[in-house]
């Protein structure tokens, strides 16, 4: 009888790093990486993407790779890596927009006490936990996840299986990227930030106009009710930013990434 179950060993290793490299991407992306999404979850999805961008992929993709034990292992953790590099990229720009929160929150007078972050060791005030669900809302209604999805299509036709990517040059991409998130901190922050400072310099003079007042006492809630109403004054133009920013900035660090690494 005809034996109709052939195996093609470089087909099954093709698959298997594509995989890995697509696995790499969701374990580093906001909400896809957090530790609350389950591990299954991650890997099936990466799977059934993987499984949709495998005819995308050059037949000859993987004609370089040498087949030995060693050469193998290596050129699993190569994939690994660039798959969590291109999330990385996400993760600095979501973590800068988190960072702004913690700064305004902070001065707003949340941080006498902090909340746990479900699924991690992270301690968060309440206002930063409520703006992270609400941006990561915006980021998946947005849809600018596909960004890095596109991105990652991409490295299959620039980087070979097993693709030298570390390389001095990319570290110094991503060092100079990553005070970046610095930089969002501070321009998201900036207007209630401006506010608060208007209204403790109005608080200041009132305690030396009238000493009477408890103006420490209230210091808490009018910075709070001032904060607050910038804030949701601000929300609505929140998404607008982040569909600019993501595209432009994500694009922009991808393109300089399969430009080191290829």
């Amino acid at each position: 009888m005809e034996n109709y179950l052939t195996f093609d060993i470089e087909e099954i290793i093709k698959s298997v790093l594509v995989f890995l490299r697509i696995s790499g991407l969701f374990f580093a992306l906001p909400f896809f990486g957090d530790s609350v999404v389950p591990m299954q979850s991650r890997i099936l999805t990466a799977g059934a993407l993987a499984l949709g961008i495998f005819p995308l992929v050059p037949t000859n993709w993987n004609a370089d790779i040498t087949y030995s034990v060693l050469a193998i292992f290596a050129c699993i953790l190569r994939e690994v890596f660039i798959g969590l590099v291109i999330g990385y990229i996400g993760k600095l720009i979501f973590e800068g927009i988190i960072m702004a929160a913690g700064i305004v929150g902070y001065q707003m007078g949340f941080g006498t006490a902090n909340l746990l972050l479900p699924g991690s060791d992270i301690q968060l005030n309440a206002f930063t936990a409520l703006h992270r669900i609400v941006v990561i809302l915006f980021f998946l209604s947005l849809s600018l996840h596909y960004i890095f999805i596109n991105g990652i299509i991409q490295t299959f036709q620039v980087i070979p299986a097993g693709g030298s990517i570390l390389t001095p040059a990319l570290g110094n991409t991503l060092l100079e990227n990553s005070s970046n998130i610095f930089t969002i901190a501070v321009q998201l922050s900036a207007p209630i930030l401006i506010a608060l400072l208007f209204t403790m310099s109005s608080l200041g003079l009132i305690a030396r106009t009238v000493p009477q007042l408890n103006v420490f006492t209230m210091s808490f809630p009018l910075s709070f009710f001032i904060g607050l109403s910038v804030y949701v004054t601000m929300t609505p133009f929140l998404p607008g930013w982040l569909n600019e920013f993501y595209k432009e900035k994500g694009i922009e660090f991808l393109n300089s990434i399969l430009t080191l690494t290829h």
